[in-house]
């Protein structure tokens, strides 16, 4: 009771306050959050019957891949048998849209709870909106001249990248090239990887990460390891070093694609949501340095928008410091790899510890150990507490976990 009194009295202020946290404190996100997620667009011919049917599954599967991020689980037998039979059954509306080339899309707007509950009844992945940003620089080789490629004198490989790119649900910057990036960033230092280069050319477009990739037409009789066509070799890095590295020989347009399907697939599985159904925890987060009700405000909004909570509640506040009730969707280890992805958070081992800069896999993993042994010993005392128990209490339904996760607010 008590409780909720606390968070009622606390909603009443802060809402005085949305304007001036919306337009005069907007987040600072080392992420960005992704829309249309769940709108498939599909570029048809005609308008027909037939074609239709066909854009709808082909939509339901760009949409189910987004997302998942994967493609993977487009190989499930049960959901090849929604996308050929039942796919009309999770659309909430479609229209046909015709650009300034005219050339006409198919546009569905599909149910966000169905495709989720689909995908958790497969066990698949659920990745949230927020997603780590990515800037790609692409130099191609054509004869003797070398470009990086920009809207100017490659538009339709520019516009391709940003097609690929949202058909995976993966936020993607291209350079502008214009006279600053022309000044910080030559073709000969994306096509020769000088990464820190690079990577200080890029921070001007605010990314997590970013994509040297090069490209040029190969020969098989000339260099036998590959058949005739392009190739195109990339690296992915962010501040710390490389993430992933690949190379596709294809077809121009193929190759690119495999590219960022290459890197889609490489964010998914390290910030994509496991949906089987398991044992939820109790999480209680304390959060350090919540100076004022501004704070407390956003603090509580970014923690509703991630995608393993479902709810979160207010338990007390006292010298600075807010305690947290978190209702989850997902598991505690779900919870740590989206805060993760936040400057506003950090753990308070770590802080402790004054240790250099981690990389987001080196959070993870010191992150989800800290997790793990909070885990254990919740397990560890309900074991305890069992053992005092009356045969009719052990027939109850077990008890949730409690863990509790300390972090400091960083704000701005």
């Amino acid at each position: 009771m008590q409780s909720n009194l606390l968070k009622r009295f606390f909603d009443s202020i802060t809402l005085c306050f949305s304007l001036f946290v919306l337009f005069i404190l907007p987040f600072s996100l080392s992420a960005v959050e992704v829309e249309n997620l769940y709108t498939g667009k599909i570029l048809v011919t005609d308008k027909t019957q037939q074609t239709r049917i066909k854009a709808h599954r082909w939509a339901i599967e760009q949409v189910i891949a987004k997302v998942s991020g994967s493609r993977d689980v487009l190989n499930d037998r049960k959901i090849k048998r929604v996308v050929q039979t039942q796919t009309a059954n999770y659309i909430k509306s479609f229209s046909f849209v015709t650009d300034d080339q005219g050339r006409t899309f198919l546009v569905d707007e599909f149910d966000q709870t169905k495709i989720d509950k689909l995908l958790k009844s497969v066990g698949a992945a659920i990745w949230g909106q927020r997603r780590p940003n990515t800037v790609i620089w692409l130099a191609v080789e054509e004869g003797i001249q070398r470009a990086i490629i920009d809207e100017e004198q490659f538009p339709q490989l520019y516009e391709f990248i940003g097609q690929a790119s949202d058909d995976r649900g993966l936020p993607v910057v291209l350079p502008a090239m214009d006279k600053t990036d022309k000044e910080q960033v030559f073709n000969s230092d994306v096509w020769a990887r000088f990464n820190r280069v690079v990577w200080n050319g890029s921070k001007r477009y605010q990314a997590d990460n970013v994509v040297m990739a090069r490209m040029r037409y190969v020969y098989a009789d000339k260099e036998p390891g590959y058949k005739t066509g392009w190739l195109l070799e990339f690296e992915l890095i962010d501040e710390q070093g490389t993430l992933l590295e690949g190379e596709v020989n294809d077809e121009q347009y193929s190759a690119v694609r495999a590219m960022i399907n290459q890197i889609g697939d490489y964010f998914a599985e390290k910030y994509a949501i496991e949906s089987a159904d398991i044992e939820s925890e109790e999480i209680y987060l304390t959060l350090n340095n919540i100076a004022n009700v501004v704070d407390l405000h956003k603090a509580e909004t970014l923690l509703k928008s991630m995608n393993p909570v479902s709810n979160v509640y207010v338990q007390s506040i006292t010298d600075n410091k807010a305690i947290f009730y978190l209702e989850m969707s997902g598991e505690g280890q779900d919870l740590i790899r989206a805060m993760a992805l936040l400057n506003q958070f950090e753990q308070v081992q770590m802080a402790q510890k004054k240790v250099e800069k981690f990389t987001i896999e080196q959070q993870l993993e010191q992150l989800t150990r800290d997790y793990i042994r909070q885990v254990e010993l919740a397990s560890g005392e309900k074991k305890d507490t069992q053992t005092t128990m009356t045969p009719e209490q052990n027939n109850e339904a077990p008890r949730k976990k409690q863990v509790n996760l300390y972090y400091n607010w960083l704000g701005e």
